[in-house]
């Protein structure tokens, strides 16, 4: 068979095959249908079983680089099942996901999904990288591979259960307001004066355009701009010892041995979710020329947000009685630091 006919038959295996990829991840997009909890069901033995695909597949993405690493290139009818296999494994391994019961956890889920997809993407990024180079060995088609390799021991350190998970979410919150801590600290910092400038210097570097002399330079913060920093970077640490606290109530308290339990761990997720989201909008407002009635409505919803945090982490089993303190500090913490920002945007909402 001459080298045009093989690339030829060789396209219409992997094309197949990349389609049936192509419908996997759909469904993994869209649906998330969780079966009904089976007799007999066992967490732990359904994560071994995934375990056990994902050394398979790392196993198959391995073989695929290595056929094609030099020649002779390999008839179609035994890449058709080399491929095939992988494939096969890729049903299991989400077959297996969707075995997983909500009861196990929501948050459990949504992880699990998170790195299957991961997998699934890898493995169907890596076959269309072997048919675009032509079935040659390249620094991409390895660089696939390990993409492959990665997103398998992604899942593979994936939480055991839902607790995990939640303690998880958590984490990455209390990142993410790192974060806006940061760019707080950044902006007090500044005044507000040299990054806009500094922007439109870059952009007319890009444009190839000669800035503006006779440009207004931008101007720093008034007063009351610089005012509101304080109660917003108030409110910033708030959600981070919010944050914070619940997840040690949650590390310390968290139990997983009702579908109740598990529940009131996702209620407590899905609250602390919403935390950054806001954070963002209200860390955003603070550079000039401000907004005042936004910043003050972003600031309003955040709080509404922390209080709900500390409201479901009150009314679950993560709480005992020794939390209820610092709960209803973080409450008052969190109400002081709205009143002190409403105090100074209200002078400019108000006239």
């Amino acid at each position: 068979m001459n080298t045009s006919s093989l690339h030829k038959n060789l396209d219409n295996v992997f094309k197949s095959h990349i389609g049936n990829l192509n419908d996997v991840l759909d469904k993994l997009k869209e649906d998330d249908s969780a079966r009904a909890m089976a007799p007999g069901f066992k967490l732990e033995e359904v994560l071994s079983k995934i375990d056990a695909a994902l050394k398979s597949l790392s196993f198959d993405a391995t073989k695929l680089a290595m056929v094609f690493k030099q020649p002779p290139l390999p008839k179609p009818e035994d890449c058709n099942q080399m491929l095939a296999g992988a494939e096969g494994r890729i049903i299991v391994l989400v077959s297996l996901f969707y075995g997983i019961p909500k009861e196990s956890g929501v948050t459990l889920r949504k992880a699990l999904k998170k790195v299957c997809l991961s997998v699934v993407s890898g493995l169907h990024e890596l076959l269309q990288k072997i048919m675009s180079d032509r079935y040659q060995s390249s620094q991409e088609l390895l660089s696939s591979t390990g993409s492959v390799w990665a997103a398998c021991e992604r899942l593979e350190a994936a939480p055991k259960d839902n607790k995990e998970a939640v303690l998880a979410e958590i984490q990455a919150e209390m990142d993410l307001v790192k974060d806006a801590l940061e760019e707080l600290a950044e902006a007090q910092n500044s005044d507000g004066e040299g990054m806009d400038d500094f922007m439109d210097d870059l952009e007319a570097a890009i444009s190839g355009d000669e800035p503006d002399p006779f440009q207004a330079p931008r101007r720093g913060r008034t007063d009351r701009e610089k005012a509101v920093l304080i109660p917003v970077a108030g409110l910033t640490k708030a959600c981070k010892n919010c944050l914070k606290k619940c997840r040690g109530a949650v590390k310390v308290n968290g139990r997983i041995t009702s579908v109740e339990e598990i529940g009131q761990l996702d209620k407590i997720v899905e609250a602390t979710s919403k935390i950054s989201p806001h954070l963002d909008e209200l860390v955003s407002g603070v550079y000039p020329p401000v907004g005042m009635a936004s910043l003050q409505t972003n600031a309003i919803q955040l709080t509404e947000v922390m209080h709900d945090v500390l409201d479901k982490s009150q009314g679950s089993h993560v709480c005992s009685e020794g939390d209820l303190q610092w709960i209803h500090f973080l409450h008052k913490a969190i109400n002081h630091n709205l009143e002190q920002l409403q105090n100074i945007t209200k002078q400019q909402v108000g006239g």
